[in-house]
């Protein structure tokens, strides 16, 4: 009824919808929320200086059949393709490298051109095969079933 006044009524204010906004900024869930830590890599990564191929590195892609050399790879990104010689022949090192390459752990990461991302996909297929007596990682996971 109008005119009548109910004690356990709420009363409203009209607002506008920027101020409603604010309010809900300041005092609703996200108020509580805690920020997320987003870290700066860019920031954080020292600018090397452009590292050659060594010449272990280039004995290395020589023994690697034609299919899986990473050719753009060692062109490209000379230092990952001497990271990765240097540990070929240690496979929880080399899978984890290899794997830590082809997986943005850390998120916000550019990836990399299509054919050096081929390439590295190549190259961890024929490693896997390497020490999983020629399976791939697909045949692996389905004899685990």
């Amino acid at each position: 009824m109008p005119g009548h006044s109910d004690p356990g009524a709420l009363e409203f204010e009209k607002v506008s919808f920027n101020d409603a906004r604010k309010a809900l900024e300041e005092t609703g869930p996200a108020a509580y929320a805690v920020p997320k830590k987003v870290e700066d890599w860019e920031a954080k990564r020292s600018q090397a200086e452009p590292e050659p191929l060594n010449d272990a590195t280039n004995t290395w892609l020589s023994e690697m059949p034609d299919a899986v050399q990473p050719r753009q790879l060692a062109l490209r990104y000379a230092r990952l393709a001497n990271r990765l010689c240097k540990v070929w022949t240690d496979p929880v090192k080399c899978e984890r490298l290899l794997d830590d390459l082809m997986m943005d752990r850390r998120g916000g990461r550019k990836g990399f051109p299509l054919q050096v991302a081929n390439e590295l996909a190549t190259l961890r297929d024929h490693y896997f095969r390497l020490h999983h007596h020629g399976k791939s990682a697909w045949e692996h996971v389905e004899m685990g079933r």
